[in-house]
């Protein structure tokens, strides 16, 4: 029973597509960030790298943190997988924040994209034509 000054820390849970890997986030965040840079569509295949911006002291590994591989492309960009799936996870690659796939995420956000990075490189397809088709089915 919750009493008056009593509060509850967000916690957001999230992990890979096998489950080797699995990470929660405390707190609140605030919002989605899109790169779409040549470099973040070519490592994710899509219209760029989704991304949550987390403080490190607010990340924690629940399990795999030693069962990933990590692909420098060049100094000053890297990709962090599962070795098993594939699935890309956070990368921490400075002191300070964790940078975390937003689509790895299992718990509902509840806030939307925050910020679109490198909208110069966008790719030319990166956008909805007229008669744009949406399904509402969902994979699980």
């Amino acid at each position: 029973m919750m009493r008056e000054g009593d509060w509850v820390m967000t916690v957001r849970r999230g992990g890979c597509l096998c489950g080797a890997r699995a990470y929660e986030i405390e707190g609140d965040l605030d919002g989605v960030w899109i790169c779409h840079c040549s470099l973040c569509r070519k490592v994710t295949g899509s219209i760029g790298n989704a991304i949550l911006i987390v403080p490190k002291a607010r990340f924690r590994w629940l399990r795999g943190e030693d069962h990933a591989v990590t692909y420098v492309l060049r100094e000053t960009y890297s990709i962090t997988r599962c070795q098993t799936c594939g699935t890309p996870l956070p990368a921490e690659v400075d002191d300070t924040n964790v940078y975390v796939t937003a689509g790895t995420l299992d718990t509902p956000l509840g806030k939307g994209v925050r910020t679109h990075l490198f909208c110069a490189s966008r790719a030319d397809w990166d956008r909805d034509e007229p008669d744009v088709r949406y399904f509402d089915a969902r994979s699980r």
